[in-house]
């Protein structure tokens, strides 16, 4: 038996979820989930905050325009509130002085609360970096931690409000076009709509390619993370998130531990990646080297993929062999914090509305992120 609706999106993670909701207002969306759950994979293993400053700039600039859902989701998204309170810090070498300050001159375009501070004024909010390697410091006091699971599950929630199906154990085993259609099949079903909207994380170039469309080079990275008890005689809690900006390090405080990553990047095929013992040692040692603290025991380790396009900015648009099929891939480390604007940019480029004003507005602009300007990998 032939589903027949409007728009396929292929994956229930941030993404997918969020499309699925900006797309079921306009139509009758569909939803394919290969695994048991939503946001099994990248979503389900991130450190989920809203961290503006944080990402390649387009990717940042759809974090900001973000936020104003993240603090007002619609009615009767959440039992709760999506963000909460927590800060984060960015530190600079010598030699990387000139890069924050131009972060802060964009945050300052965006309207992002900020301030340049030097390392030892920044002790005051994190007091165990060591900051000799250090010569300024950036702090945003609205980094927020995002409820991740709450996002996806208000998504889907609304989406299936608005008429979506949501259909998990459903991987895609086969993708035709024709007649102006796209039929995909899965174990137990097959799909026909005119749009196709590939948000299927690590697995988007294997879904571009199933359909008979040229991969765009869009990778995913094994990331790891590790979490540990913080160091007695201090209240962790309090303490912002807090990276250099080389990106070799992270930590934040969760659940009453701190929760770490080396930032770690190796390339991966697309599956259930699980964290190797190197990555674990390095991320230990990283952290030890850079702060005052003792990694003494390791509670937890996880890894997750972060898919990259070439040149790490979004991928979201028109494929341009096929308008029909919509990228809203390669987001990075950035995925949780964007999810709402990329949706919703998404969303309008299916539709063939354009850019929406209020992005436009922060320097989104459809030739910057459309599959296109990739070359065919």
């Amino acid at each position: 038996m032939t589903e027949r609706c409007d728009f396929i999106v292929i994956g229930a993670g941030a993404a997918g979820s969020a499309v699925a909701h900006a797309l079921s207002s306009r139509g009758r969306v569909a939803v394919l989930e290969r695994e048991s759950a939503p946001a099994y994979h990248s979503t389900g293993r991130s450190a989920a905050v809203l961290a503006e400053n944080y990402g390649p700039v387009l990717w940042q600039r759809l974090s900001t325009a973000s936020r104003p859902f993240f603090e007002q989701p619609p009615a009767g998204f959440a039992e709760h509130k999506l963000l909460r309170p927590l800060g984060a810090l960015f530190f600079a070498t010598a030699a990387e002085t000139g890069a924050l300050e131009d972060s802060a001159r964009e945050l300052a375009r965006r309207g992002v609360a900020h301030r340049l501070m030097t390392p030892r004024e920044a002790l005051a909010l994190c007091p165990v970096v060591r900051i000799e390697s250090f010569a300024l410091a950036l702090h945003e006091p609205g980094c927020a931690d995002i409820d991740a699971a709450a996002l996806v599950q208000g998504c889907l929630k609304l989406a299936r409000r608005n008429g979506a199906t949501v259909m998990l154990d459903a991987g895609v085993d086969a993708i035709e076009r024709g007649g102006g259609q796209w039929q995909v099949r899965t174990r137990g079903a097959t799909l026909r709509a005119r749009v196709l909207v590939n948000a299927a994380g690590a697995w988007c170039d294997d879904i571009a390619a199933l359909a008979g469309l040229k991969r765009r080079g869009v990778r995913p990275y094994r990331r790891t993370a590790i979490t540990f008890d913080p160091p007695a005689g201090h209240d962790s809690s309090r303490w912002p998130m807090t990276f250099d900006v080389a990106e070799t390090w992270y930590f934040k405080p969760e659940g009453g531990r701190i929760m770490a990553s080396p930032v770690d990047k190796s390339l991966s095929a697309p599956c259930d990646c699980q964290p190797e013992e190197l990555d674990i040692a390095v991320a230990a040692d990283r952290i030890q080297q850079a702060t005052t603290m003792e990694v003494r025991r390791i509670a937890r380790s996880w890894a997750g993929l972060r898919t990259f396009a070439p040149d790490e900015q979004p991928v979201i648009g028109p494929d341009p062999q096929e308008p029909g099929f919509i990228w809203l891939a390669g987001q990075g480390g950035n995925g949780v914090m964007a999810a709402p604007a990329a949706a919703e940019l998404a969303a309008s480029l299916a539709l063939g509305e354009g850019v929406p004003q209020a992005l436009r507005a922060l320097g989104i602009d459809a030739a910057a992120v459309a599959p296109g300007r990739l070359p065919a990998a």
